[in-house]
């Protein structure tokens, strides 16, 4: 086989690659922008905003202090407004979980006081563990559409790139093949054997 088909085989090839790669491309880039605005489409309603600076403690400032007064719109809120909720859940009752204090509350021979403040610090630790349960999925979600949006784009890219490489390949073959014609008309053993 001389080079010219070679160059079409291979050129050829490119070019499929080139087509998968760009509609693969184009369909993380759309599934990463719906999964995008699908996070933020369930974070607006919400209404969840940050404290202001002056409301925060040093500690929350060092933690979250660069969104403060912002309202959660993307993940990357979403996972920040999970640890401000987090450490508030850790003062309700000594850094004991949810799970581990309405196990407590529920202990036979408590005090029926105690047994309902324990009850009452449960509730709010189930709440808040909740709320950040559901941050954390938004998060999650937000970094699988980030990756699938660059991917997405990183793909395209690259079937670009090898499209145009297939477009030269091709353009090659023609040049190959065009001299080789040219060889063979000029070459007088090519000549001796078409006569």
């Amino acid at each position: 086989m001389d080079r010219s088909n070679w160059d079409k085989i291979v050129s050829g090839a490119g070019a499929v690659v080139a087509v998968v790669l760009m509609a693969l491309g184009a369909m993380a880039i759309y599934g990463g922008n719906f999964g995008q605005q699908n996070v933020r489409d369930r974070l607006e309603p919400q209404n969840i905003t940050f404290p202001p600076a002056e409301a925060m403690t040093p500690e929350e400032k060092a933690e979250i202090g660069e969104f403060a007064g912002q309202k959660v719109e993307n993940g990357v809120q979403a996972e920040a407004f999970s640890r401000y909720i987090g450490g508030h859940l850790v003062g309700i009752n000594d850094g004991a979980t949810y799970s581990e204090t309405s196990a407590a509350a529920r202990e036979e021979g408590l005090d029926p006081k105690v047994a309902a403040e324990l009850q009452g610090k449960a509730d709010t630790l189930f709440k808040g563990e909740t709320l950040r349960a559901v941050l954390l999925n938004a998060y999650g979600w937000w970094t699988v559409a980030t990756i699938a949006l660059w991917a997405g784009v990183a793909m395209v890219i690259a079937g670009l790139l090898v499209g145009i490489f297939s477009i030269l390949g091709f353009r090659h073959a023609g040049k190959v093949s065009v001299t080789t014609q040219e060889h063979r008309a000029t070459s007088p053993e090519y000549a001796d054997a078409t006569r």
